[in-house]
């Protein structure tokens, strides 16, 4: 096996493509996160993880057999890189609508990304956007624990537009490892504002 770059942290942004969402929501998703890697702070955040970095990956999942990688690993090391990924980013397309909404499958398949990249992070997390439970796929809470047991932290983006209990479920149910937290969004308009801040979380120094 090739040696692997040291990076400060390996970030999977695994982004709903279950039946549920649908194509302006789902276009929602993808404005929010290209939006945050023009945002001053959050390109302050990846300046501030040199001279490692941070290593990032997109994907949509939905039912089992449906995740797809739209955006592989890729080395941030600057501002410059951050603002060239975002506007890869708006590049993306939706590849289907999903069938049904399998979280475990979403962290499993985020799971195997982060283990068989190219990167070694310190941190390793997974960031799961989505608007409803879990229903469908492998056992979620098995899935949660294999990630775990792979030194890997999930945080929860619960888009609580159909749900408003939604982010009780995420913080339960989905969360788990070192310093996990959730970053509830209001309605998939209000995820601009939660992703920002759930990057600016997430891509903090590593001494912080």
């Amino acid at each position: 096996m090739a040696q692997q770059t040291r990076v400060a942290i390996e970030l999977v942004l695994a982004l709903d493509s279950s039946a549920s969402v649908d194509r302006l929501e789902f276009q929602q998703q993808l404005d929010g996160l290209s939006l945050a890697f023009r945002d001053p702070d959050v390109l302050q955040a990846v300046e501030n993880l040199q001279p490692m970095g941070v290593a990032i990956a997109v994907l949509q999942w939905g039912a089992p057999g449906e995740t797809r990688i739209v955006l592989p690993f890729i080395h941030l090391e600057s501002a410059r890189d951050a603002k060239a990924f975002g506007f890869r980013i708006g590049l993306v397309r939706r590849w289907l609508r999903a069938s049904s909404t399998s979280i475990g499958t979403a962290i499993d398949d985020s799971r195997l990304l982060i283990e068989g990249n190219d990167f070694d992070g310190d941190r390793r997390i997974i960031d799961v956007s989505g608007d409803g439970p879990d229903n469908s796929g492998v056992d979620l809470q098995a899935s949660r624990q294999r990630a775990r047991a792979a030194g890997i932290t999930i945080n929860g983006l619960p888009i609580m537009a159909d749900q408003q209990d939604l982010d009780i479920y995420y913080r339960d149910r989905v969360i788990i490892g070192p310093d996990a937290f959730i970053q509830p969004a209001r309605d998939f308009e209000d995820y601009v504002r939660a992703i920002r801040e759930k990057l600016l979380k997430e891509l903090r120094p590593l001494a912080s």
